[in-house]
């Protein structure tokens, strides 16, 4: 099969395969004969399901055949950060004391894919329980397509190299606190992070209960709102999920977007990050105004966004890894840091975890302000393009994070988009965040923008 065809988008592939121009078992074995060749170089796969691949793909073969096409997803081959749980399969959650853990049922992400006809590939790597360096993942450091020397970004580190590298379609990830949009940022892949509760977390593992976010890694914008359209919903096993459908229409795009009132907070590029992601990110901002969208420079209040952020999850990790504690298994994780975080996050006291969440409406309430002035946000998804295995990642995120901490205390959607690359042809990213609930904002911006420019189109050769 011509490669070019496993980078096409979902309305291509789709639109072939029901006029029944293209095999879903084909292009099921094209892919996972790409994943057996290339994916032991990038570590993206933790486990390949190539017999639920196959025989899902001969289902939808045969459901199309019969003309009982289910939408734009059917016959679509995807893989699923390994967080969520696949029945009979391990979801190892990228830790080796969980190595041969497996479930009885689907999460339901997974139900709701195989309703629509989609087709699992495998289950991508990913940092150990959602957190840590490079190498502290089960299956060893995932690697960015477009350098094998560099990191893929986490903790949804094999979704956005697996879909970066023509593994699969799209792949599903979670975001806690910018593990959609690293990946995305760093594989140059279009990344989603619905608001908090849009997507159910049935079935997946928990990091934190109030900031834990399901999105998809896609090619492009568009591709995001069919995925997303497909997964959102109420679910009565999460019980924060929204009781609401999502309108998401990218037809008249160019059209409900002229109005949009857009903001950018400054960041510090010089001290936190790389001055040519900052140049990207002012050519961005230069290609929306050339259509009427001039973004407005939003000052932000200063509050501890960092600090609310971190002490609010390790105090929920602490609690949801409580067994792996008392069960004297914590030894078993690879990085020493990752085990203090487990660790400390037990001894911090309610009077501090609560006093972070008052801030947290705080926090909110500053957002609804901002939110009254504009209807967008605009910003770098990362402050760095990706780095070396071996670098200092502390030094790497050592500050210039409040905003994306702010961001996921108030689970906004926002996602990310290409919008360059730098001198060592490594991507970067554009993100694009709305206030709560505001997913079709802002996927027709990303859309609008992808329309204007080629950054999205662009694969790398490995």
């Amino acid at each position: 099969m011509d490669r070019q065809v496993l980078f096409e988008p979902i309305g291509e592939l789709a639109k072939r395969i029901k006029r029944r121009k293209l095999s879903p078992i084909e292009l099921t074995n094209a892919y996972l004969d790409r994943i057996e060749k290339l994916s032991p170089k990038l570590n993206a796969f933790t486990t390949v399901t190539h017999n639920l691949a196959m025989q899902q793909a001969r289902q939808a073969e045969a459901e199309i055949k019969a003309d009982l096409y289910r939408g734009p997803l059917h016959g679509i081959p995807y893989a699923i950060k390994d967080l969520f749980a696949v029945k009979g399969y391990p979801t190892t959650w990228g830790a080796r004391p969980y190595a041969e853990q497996t479930f009885d049922e689907d999460a339901t992400v997974v139900k709701r894919l195989k309703d629509a006809g989609a087709i699992l590939l495998g289950k991508c790597s990913m940092s150990e329980l959602a957190g840590g360096p490079p190498n502290a993942s089960l299956t060893g450091a995932c690697r960015t397509p477009w350098d094998l020397n560099r990191w893929s970004g986490g903790s949804s580190s094999g979704s956005g190299s697996a879909v970066a590298a023509g593994l699969c379609v799209f792949a599903i990830g979670t975001e806690t606190w910018g593990s959609i949009m690293t990946p995305a940022s760093y594989c140059g892949v279009t990344g989603f992070r619905p608001s908090f509760g849009r997507i159910s977390r049935a079935g997946a593992m928990t990091l934190s209960w109030t900031m834990d976010k399901v999105g998809p890694l896609c090619r492009s914008a568009e591709d995001c709102a069919t995925v997303f359209l497909a997964l959102a919903g109420k679910d009565i096993k999460d019980p924060t999920t929204i009781d609401e459908q999502p309108k998401v229409s990218l037809q008249k795009a160019r059209e409900q977007t002229d109005s949009l009132r857009a903001g950018f907070i400054r960041e510090d590029y010089a001290q936190w990050g790389e001055q040519e992601v900052g140049d990207a990110f002012k050519e961005a901002l230069k290609t929306l105004a050339s259509i009427g969208i001039a973004a407005v420079e939003i000052p932000l209040p200063d509050r501890p966004y960092e600090t609310v952020a971190s002490t609010i999850i390790a105090a929920e990790e602490a609690s949801a890894f409580e067994p792996l504690v008392r069960g004297g298994k914590i030894g078993g994780l690879i990085d020493p840091d990752r085990r203090g975080e487990i660790l400390g996050g037990q001894f911090i006291t309610a009077v501090d975890y609560l006093r972070c969440q008052r801030i947290r409406t705080e926090i909110a309430t500053t957002f609804e302000t901002i939110f009254d002035s504009v209807d967008i946000l605009l910003g770098s998804s990362t402050l760095t393009c990706a780095p070396p295995i071996e670098a200092d990642m502390k030094t790497i995120f050592a500050g210039g994070n409040s905003i994306e901490a702010a961001e996921n205390l108030l689970g906004l959607p926002a996602v990310s988009v290409p919008c360059g690359f730098n001198e060592k042809n490594l991507p970067i990213g554009l993100k694009i965040i709305g206030p709560p609930h505001a997913e079709a904002n802002i996927l027709r911006l990303g859309h609008v923008y992808q329309s204007l420019t080629e950054w999205h189109g662009r694969h790398p050769r490995i």
